[in-house]
């Protein structure tokens, strides 16, 4: 594994769920609303480096934003506590009546980056496109069901 990398990623995680300069861009978010907005914010800034990483066979990258991922997707759960959707929050009402459908979607990604990783320590660049190809699909039907 790419311990330093990782580390390196997971404290760029953290610190933008922290940084204050953050609260503009999420309109007076608090509290969960917050943090889970935070960390989908990371997640599409890492995505985005996914795609080029992909591209351009950088194993090292990849294996370092797809750990990173597969720890937010893992955690996800605990960011949708019921009654954690005052605006301006863009998650739907939607959430908390199919929980358990809305939760398998956490699952699909986190199942998806963990093949990311997996492709990256394998140097397989087959197998990471189509990884990569999967967390997105997985994402954008997680988007297309539950976010506003």
């Amino acid at each position: 594994m790419q311990n330093k990398p990782v580390l390196s990623r997971m404290l760029t995680l953290i610190i933008g769920t922290t940084v204050a300069t953050a609260a503009i861009a999420h309109s007076g978010a608090t509290g969960i609303v917050k943090e889970r907005m935070d960390g989908f914010k990371a997640a599409k800034k890492s995505m985005k480096v996914l795609k080029s990483a992909v591209r351009g066979a950088d194993f090292a990258t990849i294996a370092g934003e797809a750990e990173a991922l597969n720890l937010w997707f893992n955690q996800l759960d605990n960011y949708f506590p019921q009654g954690s959707n005052p605006k301006p929050s863009e998650a739907l009402d939607l959430i908390w009546e199919e929980y358990d459908r809305f939760s398998s979607h956490g699952q699909d990604s986190a199942n998806a980056s963990a093949a990311l990783l997996r492709a990256a320590n394998e140097g397989d660049e087959d197998l990471a496109r189509e990884a990569f190809s999967e967390l997105a699909a997985s994402c954008k039907a997680c988007h297309d069901d539950y976010r506003d």
